[in-house]
Formats: structure tokens, sequence, C-alpha cells
């Protein structure tokens, strides 16, 4: 079964990583829809897991940057 992934990207060392994950079934499209209406509203997760505009991002040399929210990529694609 393919998975929506939320995507975000660190500002400083530059890292996409998935912070959680979604089933890609019909039911969930619109949750997926609502994550991301949610998202460009700029408004408070309602969810539990429901992704944030922002993530803290341990970088490989030690720093730590802020993450930004890119969007849910259907698994296995490539941005």
């Amino acid at each position: 079964m393919k998975m929506f992934d939320a995507i975000y990207k660190c500002r400083l060392c530059g890292e996409e990583f998935v912070e959680c994950s979604t089933s890609g079934e019909k039911s969930n499209r619109s949750f997926v829809m609502k994550i991301m209406c949610r998202a460009v509203e700029q408004k408070e997760p309602e969810e539990i897991m429901e992704p944030t505009l922002y993530a803290c991002h341990p970088c490989k040399d030690g720093s730590f940057g802020v993450a930004d929210f890119q969007g849910m990529r259907l698994e296995g694609k490539t941005g």
C-alpha cells in the first residue's frame, strides 16, 4: 500500500526528511488535503501526528536547524 510522507527540508543543511506518514488509501486522501489546506492557511494542527509548519532538525555535523514543511509526497515519488 502506498503512503503519503510529510516532507520537511532543513534551512541550515538542506536535508529533506520524512517526519510522519499516512496511508494512501482513498479515505485518507481527503485527510491529506485537509492537512495541506491547514498548512497553507498557517493554522495550528488539529490531529495527532498532523505535521506542523516547522520542525527542529539535528544536522549531521551536530548543528540544529529549522526545517520547513514542504508537503505530502506520495511514497516512491521524488521531488
